[in-house]
């Protein structure tokens, strides 16, 4: 059976509604022009990063570490400080041009529900997801100095690593272990970049570009960024990440009559996105989903639903950043001919 053909089947039989959208690849007429091209380095593998920002919703954890689980995948989580630390203790964090006890998000709840947050972290990095950082009060850093930048990062080892208000627990990794970023509201500064170097971070998720971009290193840092989107269905214009598709279905505010729609257009549309890289240059895939079920859920199990269907493929990878990051590592001098796509294509018999 042709890859084509198991694509388009998987994809049925996981959400017969999308099906229209999971059909001949749209650049399979390029296939010719592509294979002429000269084969200057080994096909890399479709790499499907999915991610989550925040971490609060403790049964969120487990549902998201049962769905990997069931489905042999690796989710990237980044994790917000503030829900590490006790409501009781937030005048303990000091928002960099905020001050003590300000955070966006509010904070941890009680102790007892911190631990436990706690040992989802620890038990999702134990069966191999990857922890990385979300920062800690989620503000706008868009005009934020290297010191404060600085400020947060120490904040956020000091509450992961030691507590705040509490004994932090052993987790199984440590402070060097932790080497992604996602900014809040993806608002970066000059100061950011230099501050992850500074901590020995090595990559950043918190750009844009299209959906093709192969990553490269900026200012010393891996750019891995969400990629640039058309809604199938709408046509709306959005980024890989739910709230993004929340903020065009619906203008950020609660719609659940129109679930189904929004979730096939969520399908569809990572579908489209997928099929162009797996049959294109196979830049890797990026997608940032957060502990939230808006819309009634639409975008979470359209995340299911999509992951179900392209993580078994051939020469798919569902894994971490970290994955991503060894990768890229080894290939670096290969960036220019990985971005051209000149590889030899996944073929019809393959």
């Amino acid at each position: 059976m042709s890859n084509r053909r198991l694509f388009g089947a998987t994809a049925i039989a996981l959400f017969h509604t999308f099906a229209a959208g999971c059909g001949d690849s749209p650049r399979e007429k390029d296939d010719a022009a592509e294979g002429a091209q000269a084969v200057a380095v080994a096909r890399p593998p479709q790499f499907v990063i999915l991610a989550f920002d925040g971490s609060y919703n403790l049964s969120f954890w487990r549902e998201s570490r049962a769905f990997a689980a069931a489905n042999n995948l690796k989710f990237t989580y980044f994790i917000s400080g503030v829900y590490f630390i006790p409501n009781a203790a937030k005048l303990r964090y000091n928002a960099p041009r905020h001050g003590p006890g300000k955070s966006a998000i509010g904070w941890g709840g009680t102790v007892d529900e911190i631990a436990e947050r706690f040992e989802e972290v620890k038990k999702a990095a134990a069966e191999g997801h990857e922890i990385a950082s979300h920062a800690n009060g989620h503000f706008d850093g868009s005009s934020w100095s290297e010191a404060d930048w600085k400020s947060e990062f120490d904040q956020f080892e000091e509450i992961i690593f030691r507590g705040v208000g509490l004994s932090a627990p052993e987790l199984g990794f440590g402070p060097r272990d932790v080497v992604g970023f996602r900014a809040p509201l993806l608002a970066h500064s000059p100061g950011l970049f230099k501050t992850l170097v500074n901590k020995g971070y090595t990559y950043d998720t918190s750009r844009t570009n299209a959906a093709n971009y192969w990553p490269e290193k900026i200012a010393g840092i891996w750019n891995f960024p969400l990629a640039e989107l058309r809604i199938v269905g709408s046509g709306k214009a959005t980024l890989s990440m739910d709230y993004n598709f929340y903020f065009a279905d619906s203008g950020a505010k609660p719609d659940p009559d129109h679930k189904e729609t929004y979730k096939k257009q969520m399908v569809d549309t990572y579908m489209a996105y997928f099929e162009s890289n797996y049959f294109g240059n196979r830049a890797p895939l990026h997608i940032g989903h957060h502990f939230s079920k808006w819309n009634g859920g639409a975008y979470w199990e359209a995340m299911q639903a999509f992951a179900q269907a392209v993580c078994s493929l051939p020469e798919v990878t569902c894994g971490t950043y970290k994955d991503l990051v060894k990768f890229v590592e080894e290939h670096e001098d290969e960036r220019r001919d990985l971005q051209a796509g000149n590889f030899a294509p996944l073929s019809e018999s393959d």
